[in-house]
């Protein structure tokens, strides 16, 4: 028999090696600019969000050392991705230029970010910086779920096809934050964040990202 792994959706889950430094630095820096709505804030207002600060689009390109050091690290995961699962030779790798809106997210209690995907990118990231409390009355809080593409998969279910073997079963995945790890996903994917019910702020960083040869416009 020979089975195929048609229609599969990449996940890409990467750590960041010690962590605590760095994302320390991020949090002070972060909460602080909440204290400043009127510089700092997105002023595009979403009803997919609830109960959380959004800041504005242009994080990475901020002077700040500790944010660079993280564009950095989420840039060479990007670049990664691309390279392993993309066909484009070394040569075609080396001309592509990779353009992105990141911002970040101050979560207090009862926030949450209703179905969502992220229009006109390729790719989406969600860095954690403090994952906030966790509430052992919770264990959803905060949790991410990425919902499956395939509208049709749910058509019929029983016991022929309703425990598949991964890469072909079906259904949401969850994940949850933990501080130092990035969430890489195809940027169609819909996706929502469960209300966090913890005290602590959760903040994380969250990026899109355009990818094209030197020359050539963002296709959106």
């Amino acid at each position: 028999m020979k089975l195929s792994t048609h229609f599969a959706v990449p996940l890409a889950e990467l750590r960041m090696e010690q962590p605590e430094s760095l994302c320390g630095e991020l949090l002070q820096l972060f909460l602080d600019c909440e204290k400043d709505p009127d510089k700092y804030r997105n002023e595009i207002r979403r009803n997919t969000q609830h109960g959380l600060f959004e800041s504005r689009f242009d994080l990475f390109q901020w002077e700040n050392p500790a944010v660079q050091e993280l564009a950095r690290f989420c840039h060479a995961a990007v670049f990664s991705v691309v390279a392993n699962l993309t066909e484009n030779t070394p040569d075609e790798l080396e001309r592509l230029r990779f353009d992105y809106h990141s911002w970040f997210h101050v979560t207090r209690a009862g926030g949450y970010q209703g179905i969502h995907n992220h229009q006109n990118a390729s790719w989406s990231g969600i860095f954690c910086v403090d994952a906030g409390d966790e509430p052992e009355a919770h264990p959803q809080s905060g949790v991410v779920r990425f919902i499956d593409p395939r509208p049709g998969a749910f058509m019929y279910m029983d016991a022929g096809n309703r425990r598949m073997k991964k890469p072909f079963n079906h259904g949401a995945v969850q994940v949850r934050h933990e501080a130092g790890k990035l969430l890489l996903f195809p940027s169609y994917i819909m996706h929502e964040i469960f209300p966090y019910t913890g005290e602590r702020p959760r903040v994380v960083v969250a990026f899109n990202c355009w990818v094209n040869a030197t020359g050539e416009s963002p296709a959106g």
